[in-house]
């Protein structure tokens, strides 16, 4: 049996998502699809504006078969962190036999290059990264500039556009497996991954989507509808404002005064220079999103920060691989392979959190968006550990 992995956050699910998952399928032969999904939080370091839920059911709905959760350390790591984390739970099946990913060039050997010198870092490559740090440079610019230093056929885009650079990190994930996992690209159609406008002759991305949505104080228009496969689903959200991070700003800030001795670089991806800006800048703060472009630097990006400020709200200390596999939902259909997955899988099956419970820090987290959501709603709390699996 072919069984493709996916790797995504959904962040809403929409069109462009639905095309890569059929093609994805249609590329692999793949019998099945599991999709490794971040949860609550996102990698950009935010809450997801639509809860995992939600965003799962509408990949079932639309060529995913299985659901499985990304840890929230893993799921707002660097796309180093997120790519490794991903590509290991899904060896850990022990049953994924393809990995498909959108890209931007759609050139897989192209992608290898780069991926190859990442995986085993040659002192060469080594010296030109450390000299660009060196020179102030920001990481991810350090390291494409040292890429093209050690390898200058390396195409300048290649190293630019997200899709790749994710794309590259699975790479390497899988070199350093020494896996044979199958892996397949998929082109990235419509909208470029920032690309913030939105028409209906065009699948718009994930993050216009999100503005347009927070431009309308969350009012699903005809153009926003058309983006997304399954707009039944949303029904119950219209008109309710979006999550953001700025949703969360009290609680950060309420969280940073109550740490004035605590040394922040024990939380992850905060650095002594970053830890140094939040104390001395703390008296302006006015909400997360606010802080996070105050506190940013020409070698501290804001995703970097913004994730670095997420980690210590929610006492995320380092990044640990997945203790169990967390079912977010499946399609009956697809029913055997939950069978396969505690037969052959080398972590506990979780389908509902008072069966094994999760590890804390995972409940923290689901807690405190819930709470959150649920504030801002005007709607019941909903607790993670009363919550059933989807079946669809």
């Amino acid at each position: 049996m072919n069984i493709v992995g996916i790797t995504a956050e959904y962040n809403p699910f929409h069109q462009g998502h639905a095309w890569h998952l059929a093609q994805a399928r249609r590329l692999t032969g793949a019998d099945r699809a599991i999709v490794v999904m971040s949860g609550n939080y996102v990698q950009r370091g935010a809450p997801a504006m639509f809860d995992k839920y939600l965003r799962a059911r509408a990949a079932l709905l639309h060529g995913a078969d299985l659901v499985l959760e990304l840890p929230p350390d893993v799921a707002t790591g660097s796309a180093e962190y997120f790519a490794s984390g991903a590509v290991r739970l899904l060896l850990q099946t022990g049953i994924v036999t393809d990995l498909c990913f959108g890209s931007e060039c759609n050139d897989l050997k192209a992608l290898q290059k780069p991926a190859q010198i990442l995986s085993e870092e040659p002192a060469d490559y080594r010296a030109y990264l450390q000299e660009a740090l060196r020179q102030g440079k920001a990481y991810p610019e350090a390291r494409a500039q040292a890429l093209q230093q050690y390898d200058p056929s390396l195409p300048p885009a290649l190293l630019a556009s997200p899709n790749d650079l994710l794309g590259i990190e699975y790479l390497k994930a899988l070199h350093r497996h020494k896996s044979g996992i199958r892996v397949l690209t998929v082109p990235r159609e419509g909208a470029s991954y920032h690309d913030r406008r939105m028409d209906r002759q065009t699948a718009a991305s994930a993050s216009g989507i999100r503005q347009a949505l927070i431009r309308s104080r969350g009012h699903f228009t005809p153009e926003i509808l058309a983006q997304l496969p399954s707009p039944a689903l949303y029904r119950p959200q219209e008109g309710r404002i979006p999550v953001t991070e700025d949703a969360f700003s009290l609680l950060l800030l309420e969280r940073l005064l109550r740490a004035p001795g605590e040394p922040l670089e024990q939380y992850f991806g905060v650095t002594p220079e970053l830890a140094n800006r939040i104390r001395n800048h703390l008296d302006d703060f006015r909400s997360f999103s606010q802080f996070t472009d105050l506190i940013k630097t020409r070698n501290l990006t804001r995703t970097a920060v913004s994730r670095a400020l997420l980690h210590i709200l929610l006492n995320i200390k380092d990044c640990q691989p997945a203790g169990c596999f967390r079912v977010l939902g499946f399609r009956r259909e697809a029913a055997s392979l939950l069978k396969e997955l505690a037969r052959r899988g080398s972590l506990p099956l979780v389908t509902s959190p008072q069966d094994e419970a999760l590890p804390e820090h995972w409940l923290h987290a689901d807690r405190l968006y819930e709470s959150v959501r649920s504030l801002l709603h005007g709607t019941p709390f909903q607790n993670e550990c009363r919550r059933k699996m989807l079946v669809i």
